[in-house]
């Protein structure tokens, strides 16, 4: 047990040094790590997180570098993994959307011990200490869904809701910001399913066979489920006007069909840019930022911005 200690200890002074040295020389090296590869939310991330990179080597004149270890859950991998392959590369700093996992939550701790600064976005552990949180504006995302779906809708009309039946502290800071615009006057029903696309595309059916009397007007996805797949919504293009939340590249068909009137999205490029642009700044410039949480306002996007907002897809997943 005394041998092992020694040298964990030996080891931890090794990498500090190490870091000391890096830092002398203007080289940085910032670990970035989302919750699923496959996810094209977090590519556009590491794009921003990329560029920001690149942008500030030479505006400083330093090296930076962003190794990504978000993990390819289609082959097992885990943020904990991840975590651990990370910490091998010894990185100076950890910017992270984390899994509120206790294996995540001890390798943040174990980042701190060895004194990474650490950077949290799209999601934060709030016991955990960070630089700072880069996260979306949640609240604000409802309202905008909100007042998309109201210009939509006949007076009186009312709308359903479909969030998840275990909604995380986002989709219920949507669901605040939504009713804050909506009102009871205008949400006929609220309905819940597993946060994939077969169980939104069965809960919306089941919703719609049970509204005999055709009271519901129109639909607001408080996340973007029943757009993960084929279109399979149980009404003809165009019936209904529906407002999606937080959506990828595969609402593009919805909006093109004429299923789609509005998505309300946050700009996942810009977290990462955000993040590696804060971290750089303390990291280099030993700078703090003045706030522990960055709200990233939440845009909608229709008909007459879908084109350019394709066009940023295309740039972020080259």
């Amino acid at each position: 047990m005394l041998q092992r200690l020694t040298l964990l200890a030996a080891l931890f002074w090794c990498t500090v040094l190490e870091a000391q040295n890096r830092e002398l020389l203007g080289e940085f090296k910032i670990g970035f790590v989302g919750r699923d590869q496959e996810n094209v939310i977090y590519q556009a991330a590491q794009e921003g997180a990329q560029t920001a990179a690149l942008e500030l080597s030479k505006k400083y004149s330093i090296d930076i570098e962003v190794v990504i270890y978000t993990p390819d859950k289609t082959q097992g991998g885990s943020q904990m993994n991840s975590l651990a392959e990370l910490f091998i590369k010894d990185a100076d700093g950890l910017i992270i959307s984390p899994e509120k996992t206790e294996a995540v939550g001890a390798s943040i701790d174990f980042a701190l011990l060895q004194g990474q600064e650490v950077v949290f976005f799209e999601s934060q552990l709030s016991d955990r200490e960070s630089l700072t949180s880069v996260l979306a504006d949640e609240v604000e995302a409802g309202r905008l869904a909100g007042r998309s779906i109201l210009s939509k809708l006949p007076t009186k009309a009312r709308v359903a809701i479909l969030t998840s039946a275990t909604p995380s502290a986002e989709l219920e800071q949507r669901m605040t910001g939504l009713r804050e615009v909506l009102s009871y006057r205008h949400i006929e029903t609220t309905i819940t399913c597993a946060p994939d696309y077969l169980s939104a595309i069965e809960a919306i059916r089941a919703a719609e066979e049970a509204d005999r009397n055709d009271l519901i007007k129109g639909w607001v996805f408080l996340e973007d489920w029943p757009l993960l797949g084929m279109p399979a919504l149980p009404w003809k293009p165009g019936k209904l006007p529906v407002v999606a939340i937080q959506s990828s590249p595969s609402a593009f068909i919805y909006v093109d069909q004429g299923y789609l009137d509005a998505l309300v999205v946050h700009p996942y490029y810009d977290w990462g840019y955000k993040s590696v642009e804060t971290m750089i700044e303390k990291l280099y410039n030993e700078q703090t930022p003045q706030d522990t949480i960055i709200r990233t306002k939440p845009r909608i996007v229709d008909w007459r911005n879908a084109e350019d907002y394709r066009d940023s897809w295309k740039k972020w997943l080259k």
